[in-house]
C-alpha cells in the first residue's frame, strides 16, 4: 500500500495493520460532495493527490470556506470519532486519489490504541486552528495576501505545481467577489508569478508568491509540519 497521506504515514505499524483491512483507495472527482450538513459521517478520507474543501453555507446560499484538507491530514475526523453528523458541506476542490476508512472501524481501533487517539486529536486540533486562523485572516488581511496564501496551500495539499482551480472557487476561498479575484489573478499572471487558463492554475514563481502571502500561510503550515515530527 502506497501511503501518500502524511497522517497514514505517521501511524504506528500496529495501528496501520489494524486499519488496513478496511482501507480502500478511491478516486475523488472535482466538485464531488462527500457530506452535506446533517449527513452521517460514515467514512474518513485521507487525501493523497486530492484536495477537499469544508464550507459553511449561509441562509442566502453564499458559501464561505473554513478550511481545506489535503495529503497533510484527514477529512471528517471529529465528526467520525464522535459519531456526529456533518456540520457543513464537504466537497472535492481538486480531484485525485484518497484512502477511505470506515468510521466505525476507526472508532473501534481508537478504543484500543492511545497512540492513534493522540495522533487523531493532534490533527483535529491543527484543523480547528486552521479554521480559527482563517477567520482572523479574513478580517485582518487584504485579498491579495489571502489569495496568495490559498494558492500556496492548495499547491502544498495536492503536491503539484499545476492544479484545476476556477475563479468562482477562488472567490469562495477568499470570501470576495469573482470580479475582484479576476483582477488579482490577472495581476499575478502579468507579473509572471502564476499562469492561469481555462480553470487551471500553474505556480511559476513560488518564492515571489510567498512574499505576497500573508503571515497566516506560515502559521498554518507550521502546525502541520510540527505534526510530522511529533512522536506518537
Amino acid at each position: 500500500m502506497q501511503l501518500l497521506n502524511f497522517f497514514l504515514s505517521a501511524l504506528r505499524p500496529d495501528d496501520l495493520a489494524a486499519l488496513s483491512p478496511g482501507l480502500a483507495e478511491v478516486s475523488l472527482s472535482p466538485g464531488q460532495v462527500l457530506f452535506e450538513p446533517g449527513d452521517a459521517v460514515d467514512s474518513i478520507y485521507f487525501p493523497g493527490s486530492a484536495c477537499v474543501s469544508l464550507v459553511t453555507v449561509l441562509s442566502d446560499g453564499k458559501a464561505v470556506e473554513t478550511s481545506t484538507v489535503g495529503r497533510e491530514s484527514a477529512v471528517g475526523l471529529m465528526d467520525a470519532i464522535t459519531d456526529q453528523p456533518a456540520r457543513g458541506r464537504v466537497f472535492v476542490q481538486v480531484g485525485g486519489s484518497a484512502m477511505r476508512a470506515s468510521s466505525s472501524t476507526y472508532r473501534a481501533r481508537l478504543r484500543e490504541s492511545p497512540a492513534l487517539l493522540k495522533l487523531t486529536l493532534l490533527h483535529a486540533r491543527a484543523n480547528a486552528l486552521q479554521a480559527e486562523q482563517g477567520v482572523a485572516c479574513n478580517v485582518a488581511h487584504d485579498v491579495h495576501g489571502r489569495l496568495a496564501r490559498w494558492l500556496l496551500m492548495t499547491q502544498d495539499r495536492v503536491g503539484a505545481d499545476t492544479f484545476p482551480l476556477t475563479q468562482e472557487y477562488m472567490a469562495v476561498m477568499t470570501g470576495v467577489q469573482r470580479s475582484t479575484v479576476s483582477i488579482m489573478a490577472s495581476a499575478l499572471k502579468k507579473a509572471g508569478v502564476i499562469d492561469y487558463a481555462r480553470g487551471t492554475v500553474r505556480i511559476l514563481d513560488r518564492t515571489t508568491l510567498l512574499r505576497h502571502a500573508c503571515e497566516c500561510y506560515s502559521i498554518v503550515g507550521q502546525q502541520f509540519n510540527d505534526l510530522r515530527t511529533t512522536p506518537t
